[in-house]
């Protein structure tokens, strides 16, 4: 049976534990990349799909900064202004906010709710609109396997992805894109699609199940005695070794883009 897994894989405390992201530099460094592109006289900032508020927790003189998410769990964390809601429909009046900033959280919308998401940041925007995405991502080439039901799907709820003429049309036609870049560079392994068919195989009966995961399709998700990614890896030598000696090549993380009001 289907189940509607969002709320839940949201609300999951994994997903979210202020540790594991203390631990996340990149996360880190997009946070105060978006700081530092948000002109000077941005004064008021509503951060659509804060999470655990990694980017709204930051302290800058002069800003205003509110918090809003889907998820209870995520917001536990946030200690400056926040608000349960949905993105589609946020409780602001127009031109609320000089900035909307949305970080990691377009990807995830479904489609039903999707294009009044991007209207709701255009309505509420006084200024300008800043976001990030994935940088280029293939979703086929993310998938996981549940242990439970075979079932493949996006890890983290993927549903879209972002190259540069998506993101030069995004919002359309009420702010133009000024500023983007790819960023947080990384390696991945090439001939991606070849890659592919051999992590598929690697990782039949749901081996590269990671703890936060929850199956869309069987609602299965990891328990704390379930043994985590890295330890199957190191029982896996030949796979291990695989990995490491198949070659890189170079790429990226994260879009950042900013649009401002024309």
């Amino acid at each position: 049976m289907k189940i509607e897994y969002r709320q839940d894989f949201y609300d999951n405390p994994e997903t979210w534990n202020p540790d594991t992201w203390q631990q996340r530099e990149g996360d880190k460094t997009r946070a105060r990349l978006a700081a530092e592109w948000l002109p000077g006289d941005v004064s008021s900032i509503l951060d659509v799909g804060c999470g655990n508020g990694v980017y709204t927790n930051l302290a800058e003189p002069g800003q205003f900064k509110v918090g809003l998410d889907l998820s209870r769990v995520a917001l536990e964390h946030v200690s400056a202004p926040r608000l349960l809601a949905d993105a589609s429909l946020l409780p602001f009046g127009d031109d609320s906010y000089e900035a909307c900033v949305s970080m990691e959280m377009l990807e995830h919308l479904p489609g039903s709710i999707y294009p009044n998401a991007l209207r709701e940041m255009m309505r509420i925007s006084r200024k300008c609109i800043l976001i990030t995405v994935p940088y280029n991502e293939k979703l086929k080439y993310n998938l996981v396997v549940c242990p439970q039901c075979q079932h493949g799907f996006h890890p983290y709820h993927h549903i879209r992805q972002y190259q540069l003429p998506d993101l030069k049309t995004l919002f359309n036609p009420h702010f133009q894109l000024v500023r983007y870049t790819p960023m947080v560079p990384k390696k991945e392994q090439a001939l991606p699609g070849l890659w592919n068919v051999i992590r598929v195989y690697q990782h039949r009966h749901g081996r590269n199940f990671p703890k936060t995961a929850l199956c869309p399709q069987c609602g299965y998700k990891p328990d704390s005695s379930t043994v985590s990614i890295n330890a199957i890896s190191q029982t896996r030598p030949v796979a291990t070794k695989l990995k490491h000696l198949w070659p890189k090549q170079n790429t990226f993380t994260w879009w950042m883009a900013l649009y401002q009001k024309t």
